[in-house]
């Protein structure tokens, strides 16, 4: 497709004015421009032609029809919080489906349908509304679709599965602009492969019964920060082989900067089952690992959850994520990223060990990392533009010692969400699964018409 000029923003008015009034157009001169255009990462210099917010399937399909005639560069927009801000392009026209947000639980309440363009925060209020949740992430903002086709880590990944596994039928706006149901061929692509291969109108999605969770932050002793994170990993370590951790604990460890007590170690832990009581002994084990400055366990809506998280995020900061995947927390692997909770350069910056445990093998998925493990979020994002280049010197330090100190323990496999272009080897990324995804990628878009979707093949 060529590059969008003057004329084509004038046409695509004039089009949408006469022919598609419903779908919504905002335009650089619009006072809501800089709002809409929003994201979680900012690309100052990524500003679209324009925004068109259309309203239902119907509308995408127009959409996509239009462009594709009338070669207008387009991207695709379901949430906004791609971690290497991709989801902007300079002078393509977004196309932003937040407006298709609608939740449509099943009658026996084992399935929900859900528009392409919903977030956690209204998926997970509709869904607590009724005393059921779905896996979902941890940030309130985040589009569910781009989350959950990509992979999605989340509280309930070992008790649950994955965004990916949830995911039972789709609804895709194809390069002819046609709306299709996604048969098996097709969905085994989309769970892993997101939206390369058409615009997810609808995603069909497990649910499950469950009013709330079970959720506390436990903050450790740091005044000696290498002793904190190498006693919890050798603690976790003897615990795990005593007895076997329960699949609705979910554990996720941080170095961060807190208000008032400077860089810490600290884990999250969730309970996803109904019996609290019994998860209150279970995050009274973890606590138990080392010195536990904080611990309450508390039970909490998945929707309380997601918004409370999203306070601590600033929404539209400068930077990026990192990644890699570890197969075991070892006392290597503890020591290196104690020695960079230290060096965190401020800013909100912060680093993250996320865990896969007990997965489901699955042949329906081209998702890779299908072994237990552990995935590393280096959150290298600030509202601070000066730590812009000193948040991703940190991460590629930090990355780089981990992959000299503990180098057996890294996997090939990464997790695309939280990989740029540059740094992506679809290859490894997808393993045994790579030639299926090129396949799919090439009989469903083999002019690749949706080039900007995550991951962005050569084809």
């Amino acid at each position: 497709m060529a590059r969008n000029t003057a004329e084509t923003l004038t046409a695509l008015e004039e089009y949408l004015a006469k022919s598609q009034p419903s779908i919504k157009i905002i335009t650089p001169s619009s006072p809501e421009f800089e709002g809409v255009r929003a994201c979680f990462v900012k690309r100052d210099d990524a500003v679209p032609i324009a925004i068109v917010r259309p309203q239902t399937a119907a509308d995408v399909q127009a959409l996509v029809k239009y462009c594709v005639e009338n070669d207008v560069d387009f991207v695709v927009r379901s949430g906004g919080h791609d971690c290497a801000g991709r989801s902007q392009v300079r002078g393509a026209l977004t196309i932003d489906l937040r407006d298709i947000n609608y939740v449509r639980v099943s009658e026996g309440e084992k399935t929900a349908s859900v528009g392409g363009g919903i977030i956690f925060r209204d998926l997970t209020k509709e869904l607590d509304a009724r005393g059921l949740v779905t896996p979902v992430g941890t940030v309130a903002s985040v589009g569910y679709v781009g989350w959950a086709t990509l992979g999605g880590y989340g509280p309930f990944s070992s008790s649950h599965g994955l965004g990916v596994d949830q995911i039972v039928g789709a609804k895709v706006v194809n390069a002819k602009g046609e709306l299709i149901d996604a048969g098996d061929e097709l969905l085994k692509g989309i769970r892993g492969g997101g939206g390369i291969f058409g615009v997810i109108a609808e995603l069909t999605i497990k649910i499950y019964p469950l009013k709330e969770m079970l959720v506390s932050l436990l903050i450790f002793d740091s005044s000696d920060l290498k002793t904190a994170w190498t006693n919890y990993s050798n603690g976790y370590e003897k615990l795990a082989a005593e007895q076997p951790l329960p699949r609705a604990l979910q554990l996720q460890l941080f170095g961060i900067e807190l208000p008032n007590l400077g860089k810490v170690f600290a884990v999250g832990t969730t309970w996803t089952a109904a019996d609290h009581e019994e998860g209150k002994k279970w995050i009274n084990k973890i606590a138990a690992l080392g010195p536990c400055l904080m611990n309450n366990p508390e039970p909490r809506s998945v929707s309380a959850y997601c918004a409370f998280n999203e306070t601590l995020l600033t929404y539209g900061s400068y930077g990026r994520a990192y990644t890699l995947n570890v197969k075991k927390y070892t006392p290597e692997l503890a020591e290196v990223l104690a020695k960079y909770t230290s060096s965190i350069p401020g800013g909100g910056i912060a680093l993250s060990l996320h865990m896969l445990r007990a997965p489901e093998a699955s042949e329906h998925s081209v998702f890779g990392s299908r072994v237990e493990h552990h995935m590393l979020e280096l959150v290298s994002t600030t509202p601070v533009k000066d730590l812009e280049v000193k948040g991703a010197e940190w991460a590629a330090a930090l990355t780089g010692e981990i992959r000299e100190a503990d180098s057996e323990n890294v996997m090939e496999s990464s997790y695309v969400s939280l990989l740029d272009n540059d740094d992506s080897d679809f290859t490894k990324i997808y393993g045994a699964h790579y030639n299926t995804l090129v396949a799919l990628k090439k009989k469903y878009d083999p002019d690749n018409v949706f080039k900007y979707a995550v991951p962005r093949l050569s084809v």
